[in-house]
């Protein structure tokens, strides 16, 4: 069987799709590209694997995107979510060396799609806070993001929850970009000072990188476009419905993994 780095064709085909969908979501919404790559990554490949490697993925395919967020970005209480992620990262990661993430998984991807349909529903409109915690709920996030992060690579739910019901979608977007940026980089450091981005990680990124680099190119041009052509409140819709979405992507993908 023909192979490449290892991968045979069809698991090519696979990495290349996944990564490229993971990465027009993620150019799109500022998030998104963990929890749906890792998830559709994870089921013809070791979690332990996928992880490490999609986080050096989407630093090296996002960085740039920050600068041109830079001024939007919410610094006064990224500061706080990011010191609360800080100190939980390092127990995630333990937890990914030690148990099986996918009931994790699960567990999350459940209740991103509850949240995501209670707002898209406007259930949620009277129990959203309407100003943002202080210093305690944005590190509380952090914390819960860190764990999330470290443990099953996708700790995006309780910072995506936190900033796109409390500011803006521009605001939200660059804070999730520049948030993301710091979480794969500190986890990418203690992954590897573990051994979790071990030799097997490397082919994975040599394959996906270029795909995830075309990827955020296309998203961040629709995201430029639909920027110009819709309203607050519907660009927040077509947001919660993509988070709805991969909610429900990451449940399918649970499933499959859980399944004997």
């Amino acid at each position: 069987m023909t192979t490449l780095l290892g991968f045979d064709l069809a698991t090519l085909a696979w990495i290349a799709a996944a990564t490229l969908l993971a990465f027009v979501v993620r150019g799109l919404s500022g998030f998104g590209s963990s929890m749906m790559g890792i998830g559709a990554l994870s089921i013809l490949l070791p979690p332990a694997q996928v992880v490490p490697a999609f986080l050096a993925i989407e630093l090296l395919s996002t960085v740039h995107l920050l600068p041109s967020v830079w001024r939007q970005v919410d610094w006064r209480t990224l500061r706080w979510v990011i010191g609360g992620c800080a100190v939980s990262t390092p127990a995630g990661l333990l937890l990914l060396a030690g148990l099986d993430p996918n009931p994790m998984r699960w567990f999350v991807s459940m209740c991103l799609t509850v949240i995501a349909l209670l707002m898209l529903s406007g259930l949620a409109s009277r129990l959203a806070p309407r100003r943002q915690p202080g210093p305690l709920g944005a590190m509380a996030v952090g914390i819960a993001s860190g764990l999330l992060n470290g443990a099953a690579g996708i700790g995006g739910p309780p910072a995506i929850v936190f900033y796109f019901s409390t500011a803006g979608t521009a605001v939200s977007r660059a804070t999730l970009i520049a948030f993301f940026l710091f979480t794969d980089l500190y986890a990418l450091a203690w992954a590897g000072g573990t051994g979790l981005l071990a030799t097997a990680g490397w082919p994975l990124i040599v394959v996906a990188l270029p795909f995830a680099l075309l990827g955020v190119w296309l998203g961040s041009r629709l995201y430029l476009r639909l920027y110009l052509r819709l309203d607050e409140a519907r660009l927040q819709q077509l947001i919660w419905s993509l988070l709805a979405g991969l909610g429900a992507l990451g449940l399918v993908s649970a499933a499959a993994r859980l399944a004997p």
